[in-house]
């Protein structure tokens, strides 16, 4: 049954692609296909999120949607449960997990609940502009993320996009998971602090944390989808 309902979620993004206009050329193009090297990565079984679906947006390759439905797929306690204690015992073979930081005063820097393209998002999120030269996607990417900003077990990757330039790496991943909106971003926090980032934690105008080091830089958005699973948007970059 999840077998099919993944053959029909990525049936429907193929076909949404191929209706839409041409894209901008500071935009990946999408890949359907998920690596086998990829899967096992990302601790199998994979989740696909009912209210996420690929949407073609004018200068968009690679987009994101929430409200357009795919074949059902329902959070669970359990899952909820097995997506928590995976990340736990992976953080605690480590060291202690660390807890959020109270959140700032202050709101933090976007909300990207709307931001389909990566060019977008990156836009939003004032990425230096050598950063967002000759972006490509390839869902790949997700496995290489840096050990600062790399997604939690159970997760499903949406889109993974980089650009690898002299002057500065970027990786951008957006995925889902079945976890707290909470426990993601203490799992997020945690690695982030082990890799000597210092981090801030924002509420508002959504959940973010801001997490920077001597030219590193990444940043974490987490929301809740209509599916109640979360949703997290993870866009890391180093300059020399």
């Amino acid at each position: 049954m999840r077998c099919e309902a993944i053959i029909v979620a990525f049936a429907a993004a193929i076909s949404l692609s191929a209706c839409g206009g041409d894209a901008g050329v500071d935009e990946p193009s999408v890949v359907n296909e998920i690596d086998p090297y990829l899967a096992s990565a990302l601790n199998d079984p994979l989740m696909v999120d009912p209210d996420l679906a690929y949407r073609n947006e004018a200068n968009a390759a690679i987009t994101i949607g929430y409200d357009h439905a795919l074949p059902s797929f329902k959070r669970s306690d359990e899952a909820t449960s097995r997506a928590r204690e995976t990340a736990r015992l992976e953080l605690l073979a480590d060291g202690p997990i660390e807890d959020l930081p109270f959140a700032s005063e202050s709101p933090g820097p976007a909300s990207l609940e709307e931001q389909f393209g990566v060019g977008a998002v990156l836009e939003v999120l004032q990425v230096p502009l050598e950063c967002r030269e000759d972006v490509t996607g390839d869902f790949a990417y997700a496995a290489t993320m840096p050990s600062a900003a790399r997604i939690m077990p159970h997760g499903m990757v949406r889109v993974a996009a980089a650009s690898e330039q002299a002057t500065c790496e970027m990786r951008l991943v957006r995925y889902v998971t079945p976890a707290a909106m909470e426990d993601a971003l203490q799992y997020h926090y945690t690695i982030a602090k082990r890799e000597g980032l210092e981090s801030a934690y924002y509420t508002q105008p959504e959940a973010s944390l801001i997490a920077e080091r001597r030219g590193t830089h990444v940043q974490v958005f987490a929301r809740k989808t209509s599916g109640d699973l979360t949703a997290v948007d993870v866009v890391t970059w180093k300059r020399p």
